[in-house]
């Protein structure tokens, strides 16, 4: 397995980062005797075809005739112009190159602006603490943002999704630094005394315009590579091998066997949890839970809070996340991102940072099992996935359409396989066609809803193996030793639960079970598609709370029966136009 282009990127990586902390130590502080005799030791490479583009390539030439040639500068002639061009001292009041973003993107040209509110919720949203050398610098002082590109950098050289690193890096250099430094480096070329600081500010700006060029061109280079499509055939003991390179770099999850978990069933439940071998997987049952739990935990702690503060919860883990799963639940995942990421124009950020990591590894349906009706729902089929895989009993055929996989599979056996969707559920579902708003009223007064008074418990079972129930309640946990301490934590709730739509003043919205299986039924078959729009709805038929309920109440038939009623409505709408009413 050829893991060269890998270690490349990551030197790359590691050499831009070392390249924005020397870029921060220029503007952090005056120039001491160690950093100074550093410099002359660096080597910059000056062949580059990319330095053509830009200034560097002369101010390259220029750092070398600096140290070739002796200035004549001390390092206190340094010290003295750095206080001068930076902080303006001897200086006419406003008569300097304020290395501030704030001071060079708002009206009035003055600090903590709104550029100094953006950098310090980025720096916050990401859980960075401010190293010794930049405090008592804003948060929009320059070397604090070369630092936090840095950080960018070391970053996207240890996650494995790097395209959506490298993407944030070139959002960050354009928004906060291209956006205002090279006018800032003219200014040290205005006010600087000393031909070390006018170059620093040629070199500064010859940087950033270079590492924008290769920020750019290594993003077109990975989107042409994210879609490719190669097919292989390998032994199981193969496939393993990978899966063991993988878990370097992956957390990997699939449908897996998990006894003494059950309720009434006596050989465990098939959740989504760590595999680490092909023969972990189960492929011969449907998973009782869906994998909408590895990204969208059962429990998840938000912040932590005492009585000075509160903490964010930060997910610094560098691995991704493989999750092995099947086309309904793809497809119920591309909900639950539109209902978390896509909803009212703000992301829900806990959802996000555990998204994002995410790569699909679909499993081809070998049947039918008996409570699906995915090909009525209209997801039987998907296209959204980095590796489709047919986990034979012999050999294992896939297809690699990311080409960040490509490497780990390019020492076995191409084959032309194609995967396999269902095409036939032995249930069937009609989705009721409901285009008129005002026949909402006359749908939630619906006799048949009442029938549900007797048949459901109230239990939640349906919404919570469901891949497409969102819904969450969010309750603080205190210390039991120390009441001023605690976490505030979200956690799964279910909209068939009466107490889910109580309000804090007592109130009920929906008490009884015809209200709330109404709420659900809507919500899965309407709201959501009117929300969204297009052909889908938040269904995706993958039958598990049929096979879920106690009660043995089948939502299929939920959705058949409503698709009844509506019918029933729409002619007697018709004919009551046709008599005039």
């Amino acid at each position: 397995m050829n893991m060269s282009r890998k270690a490349e990127f990551k030197q790359l990586m590691i050499n831009r980062r070392n390249l924005y902390h020397l870029f921060s130590r220029f503007f952090q502080k005056e120039i001491d005797e160690a950093f100074f005799e550093g410099l002359k030791n660096i080597v910059f490479p000056s062949d580059r075809k990319e330095n053509e583009l830009t200034e560097f390539r002369d101010a390259l030439l220029r750092l070398n005739e600096y140290f070739e040639y002796d200035a004549g500068e001390t390092l206190d002639d340094l010290a003295a112009d750095y206080a001068k061009t930076f902080l303006g001292a001897g200086s006419a009041q406003g008569a300097a190159a304020f290395p501030y973003e704030s001071v060079y993107t708002s009206p009035k040209h003055v600090m903590m602006q709104d550029a100094w509110n953006q950098v310090c919720e980025i720096y916050e949203y990401k859980g960075i603490e401010r190293n010794e050398e930049s405090e008592g610098l804003l948060e929009d002082h320059i070397a604090v943002e070369l630092d936090f590109m840095a950080f960018l950098c070391d970053e996207t050289s240890q996650y494995t999704e790097t395209l959506a690193g490298l993407e944030e890096q070139r959002e960050f250099l354009n928004k906060h630094l291209l956006n205002w430094a090279p006018e800032f480096c003219l200014d040290i070329k205005y006010h600087a005394d000393t031909e070390f600081y006018r170059m620093v500010g040629q070199l500064t700006t010859g940087f950033l315009q270079l590492d924008s060029f290769i920020l750019d061109k290594m993003i077109v280079e990975r989107k042409a590579r994210t879609i490719v499509s190669k097919s292989f055939r390998l032994s199981r003991q193969g496939m393993n091998d990978i899966l063991k390179e993988l878990q370097k770099e992956y957390h990997i999850y699939g449908p897996k066997h998990v006894p003494d978990r059950g309720m009434w069933e006596t050989n465990g439940l098939i959740r989504y949890e760590e595999v680490s071998t092909v023969e972990e997987i189960v492929t011969d049952r449907q998973s009782d839970f869906s994998p909408k739990e590895v990204i969208y935990p059962v429990s998840q702690t938000i912040f932590k809070f005492d009585e000075n503060n509160c903490v964010e919860t930060v997910t610094k883990d560098p691995k991704g996340i493989i999750i092995f799963m099947r086309p309904c639940d793809i497809n119920g995942l591309k909900r639950l991102d539109n209902m978390f990421l896509a909803n009212g124009g703000l992301s829900d950020i806990y959802y996000k940072r555990m998204r994002d990591k995410v790569k699909i590894f679909m499993m081809e349906c070998e049947k039918s099992w008996d409570n699906c009706y995915c090909v009525s729902m209209g997801t039987n089929k998907t296209e959204n996935y980095s590796v489709a895989c047919r986990l034979n009993e012999d050999e294992i055929y896939l297809e690699v359409k990311d080409a960040e996989f490509i490497d780990y599979f390019e020492d076995e056996m191409e084959s032309g396989y194609k995967p396999l969707f269902i095409e036939e559920n032995q249930r069937k579902v009609c989705v009721p066609d409901i285009k008129d708003a005002k026949m909402l009223r006359k749908i939630f007064e619906l006799d048949f809803w009442k029938d549900y008074n007797e048949d459901c418990i109230s239990c939640g079972g349906c919404n919570t193996v469901c891949p497409t129930c969102s819904c969450f309640d969010t309750v603080d946990y205190l210390n039991q030793e120390n009441s001023r301490k605690g976490e505030r934590r979200r956690l799964w709730s279910s909209c068939m639960l009466p107490d889910f739509s109580k309000t804090a003043g007592g109130n009920i919205a929906r008490k009884t079970p015809d209200q709330m299986m109404r709420f659900k039924t809507m919500h899965k078959v309407y709201d959501y598609n009117a929300r969204f729009g297009g052909n889908e709805h938040m269904c995706v038929g993958c039958g598990r709370c049929i096979q879920r309920c106690m009660q043995d109440i089948s939502f299929a038939d939920t959705i058949n029966k409503l698709s009844a009623e509506v019918d029933k409505l729409k002619v007697k709408k018709t004919e009551g136009n046709k008599n005039g009413k």
